[in-house]
């Protein structure tokens, strides 16, 4: 497969409750990004030049921390309180327990994609087919995810219940995750969108992320 567009990211609006998933489409959107990206820039030849080499290096550190990060988050955070109001149906059980086994099957490949990144001898060949695989693999859960547990969430959890997954995936991270998390994944977005994504953070984040952290973001290579 050659990465250069990634089909889902055009996803439509889920469920039918008052819940603001916009900051999942976003954090999925950004993943999708991030592949295509990774899949352009990873050569040989570029990983060779020291200066592309860090901004590969940089580009590729982001993206595996937030995904390791939003899968540990949902299976934590997220996940559980679905299976508590969703307890009566085996359709929604089936859909949670595959969501758990998804996140199981990614982990190994991010480690396959850091060990052709770093191993100077492993031939573009070998590269493209690990980040292929990833590709392939992210991008059917992801959209896996979009179509069947989305929706779950949408109709199911009320706006206080979410707002209380958002709280306690906020509590598992420190600063420093929040200063790469939000520019990282609101990169690329239009500006005209960005405030109503803005508004899922508590409100001083608002003037953090254009203050600092968008600044610190940007001025670091990626890709």
């Amino acid at each position: 497969m050659t990465t250069t567009t990634l089909a889902g990211s055009d996803a439509a609006r889920y469920g039918t409750g008052d819940v603001d998933l916009g900051i999942m489409i976003a954090a999925h959107n950004a993943f999708r990004r991030d592949l295509v990206k990774l899949a352009k820039t990873a050569s040989r030849r570029n990983l060779g030049d020291p200066v592309q080499r860090l901004a590969i290096s940089n580009g590729w550190g982001a993206f595996k921390r937030q995904l390791l990060q939003h899968h540990q988050a949902e299976d934590a955070c997220l996940w559980p309180p679905l299976r508590a109001r969703m307890a009566g149906s085996a359709a929604a059980m089936s859909t949670l327990d595959e969501m758990e086994e998804e996140h199981g099957l990614i982990d190994p490949l991010l480690a396959a994609v850091d060990h052709a990144l770093a191993n100077r001898q492993v031939a573009d060949s070998h590269l493209s087919d690990v980040i292929d695989e990833l590709t392939t693999q992210l991008t059917r859960h992801l959209t896996h995810e979009e179509r069947d547990t989305l929706p779950l969430i949408g109709t199911t959890l009320t706006i206080g219940e979410w707002a209380g997954v958002l709280t306690s995936i906020r509590a598992r991270g420190s600063a420093a995750d929040a200063i790469e998390m939000v520019p990282w994944m609101l990169d690329e977005i239009p500006a005209a969108a960005v405030p109503a994504l803005l508004r899922s953070f508590p409100p001083a984040v608002g003037q953090l992320y254009y203050e600092e952290w968008k600044p610190r973001y940007d001025a670091e290579p990626r890709w």
